[in-house]
């Protein structure tokens, strides 16, 4: 196992370094990209070193957002432990430490559902909404003759324009419980 090192980066802020992980991912908190000539280089920090503390609060159960917000209420001073990475086997696959997740399979699986929509998409695959947009218009087997022959017409396009929208409206506050 690697020994621990400590650095001490002076305030303010930027610190020349982004994280990834922590409990919410199921992963240790670690650096994952380093600024050129920032703070953190300086201090000789390295791409995928383990934060084990900021300012000797233990990062072990932290998530990712209050690791953050441990490092931006830093303002004179950011003390970070941290570990190098240890060299595993080339035949052996390294394992992440077991963190376990306060969420279920079953909210993940929702969460994952209720948010692939934002993600950006290649090719021709369509977002679950627009979809459902689909179904909703009659569209779902291409564009149908009805919309081609009243695509002009005000009272089509504003009843469903209204429907979609009241659809949105309706799906943004579920997602942010403000219904």
């Amino acid at each position: 196992m690697s020994t621990s090192y400590s650095v001490s980066l002076e305030g303010p802020a930027p610190w020349g370094f982004r994280l990834q992980g922590g409990k919410d991912f199921c992963l240790p908190l670690t650096i994952s990209r380093l600024t050129d000539g920032g703070k953190a280089a300086k201090a000789k920090m390295s791409v995928g070193d383990i934060i084990l503390s900021i300012n000797g609060i233990s990062t072990d159960s932290m998530n990712h957002l209050e690791a953050q917000n441990k490092i931006k209420a830093c303002t004179d001073q950011l003390s970070l432990t941290l570990q190098k990475p240890s060299a595993a086997p080339k035949d052996e696959v390294p394992k992440p430490e077991n963190h376990s997740s306060p969420l279920s399979d079953a909210s993940k699986k929702r969460l994952i559902e209720d948010t692939e929509d934002w993600h950006p998409r290649t090719g021709t695959s369509q977002s679950r909404s627009f979809r459902m947009l689909a179904q909703m218009t009659g569209t779902e087997n291409g564009v149908s003759q009805e919309i081609l022959l009243n695509k002009l017409d005000p009272e089509v396009i504003g009843h469903r324009y209204n429907k979609l929208r009241d659809w949105h409206h309706g799906v943004s506050a579920r997602v942010l419980n403000v219904q």
